[in-house]
């Protein structure tokens, strides 16, 4: 044996035998490790005290598994049970209590993710008047639906806070709340993205108690109608706004709001599609029409030159994009979170349904924040 050669000539043959007298399963173990490893934010600075929660949702489990200390420099880290598999659906995410409000930090469904440092923000709190604050709506859609007895509504308000703070309510207090249509009945409120008791209806009114941190928050309000024919009331400005009226519908035609076009929304579906940007201050209301809708005039021409371009995606816009008026992909996801609401809530679900119908949402919740 040359003995004169450096030792490290012979450290992969000794890691080869190390690693060959290692018992597979335990390899397998060290190879599945995974830790999530985050980092707890007020504003721009870190949180130097609290406690962090991991939660896990997947075939076989759900709900809280572990909690840590925040450390002086707002760090925490969580060792997973294993490294997560889309193929099993698996979903971890870590959530912070904060000033009594409940921060959530994104959710974790590759492995990949774990690469990044996982951060939650958390926000000082602002209290808000007795009876609210005017937050703005940055978007609403109002769906209608026909079925046998009338017309099912669908109505999607996206408000959107600018504070640096979470506004939160007084005792008996609001945080935000507006009007719905007077025609409405067997009106369901809830919450787009946590919760369903965060909103309720309250005296012809959608309410929202619950804590409303900074960016945008979804809320759904589900009610039906006898008629098509009603008036909704808008409050303040709404930077987008949509009503999507389901094919079979009579002549009718929208004040307040301009007809775009029919698009289908869900296959064998179509919508009549009218909308506006900006809207304000005054009611919009569903009329009666003695013609169908059509396209205005100077939509002949971008139809055409889209249908000529084979573009096989027909995105028609006014003006420029400063306009807002949401795209037709977001509408789609919205009408698919309100349809699965809708139906776990009329279904005696098992707790494997709510597993499944809970990951499918937060699915489309994710989607429906990426497209702007």
């Amino acid at each position: 044996m040359d003995v004169s050669r450096p030792e490290a000539g012979r450290l992969p043959l000794l890691l080869w035998l190390l690693l060959a007298s290692t018992p597979i399963g335990l390899r397998a173990q060290v190879e599945e490790t995974a830790f999530l490893r985050g980092t707890v934010f007020v504003a721009d600075s870190a949180l130097r005290r609290g406690t962090v929660v991991l939660h896990h949702l997947s075939d076989g489990a759900q709900g809280e598994m572990d909690s840590t200390s925040v450390g002086a420099d707002g760090g925490f880290s969580f060792r997973l049970p294993n490294v997560p598999d889309a193929g099993r659906s698996d979903v971890f995410f870590a959530s912070l209590r904060h000033h009594g409000v409940l921060y959530f930090g994104p959710a974790i469904t590759a492995a990949v993710q774990l690469d990044s440092v996982y951060e939650i923000h958390a926000f000082d709190t602002l209290l808000a008047p007795p009876n609210g604050l005017p937050i703005a709506l940055e978007s609403r859609s109002v769906f209608f639906e026909p079925d046998s007895v009338g017309w099912r509504v669908t109505d999607l308000f996206q408000l959107r806070n600018d504070e640096a703070r979470t506004i939160v309510a007084r005792a008996d207090g609001k945080v935000w709340s507006h009007p719905l249509p007077a025609e409405a009945r067997q009106v369901v409120a809830g919450e787009g993205e946590v919760s369903f008791d965060a909103a309720s209806y309250e005296e012809g009114a959608l309410v929202v108690r619950a804590a409303l941190p900074p960016g945008e928050r979804l809320f759904v309000v589900r009610y039906r109608v006898d008629s098509p024919f009603i008036a909704i009331p808008t409050v303040g400005q709404t930077g987008a706004f949509d009503v999507l009226i389901r094919e079979p519908a009579p002549p009718l035609d929208v004040e307040g709001l301009e007809f775009l076009d029919r698009i289908e929304l869900e296959a064998g579906t179509t919508y009549l599609r009218f909308a506006g940007a900006d809207v304000g201050g005054t009611v919009v209301r569903v009329v009666e029409s003695s013609e169908p809708a059509l396209p205005p005039v100077r939509w002949v021409a971008v139809i055409l030159s889209l249908v000529l371009a084979a573009s096989g995606v027909m995105a028609l816009t006014s003006g420029p994009r400063s306009s807002r008026v949401p795209v037709i992909d977001r509408a789609s996801l919205l009408l698919q979170v309100a349809h699965l609401d809708e139906d776990f809530e009329r279904s005696e679900a098992t707790p494997a349904d709510r597993r499944v119908y809970e990951r499918r949402r937060a699915e489309l919740l994710a989607r429906i924040r990426s497209v702007r």
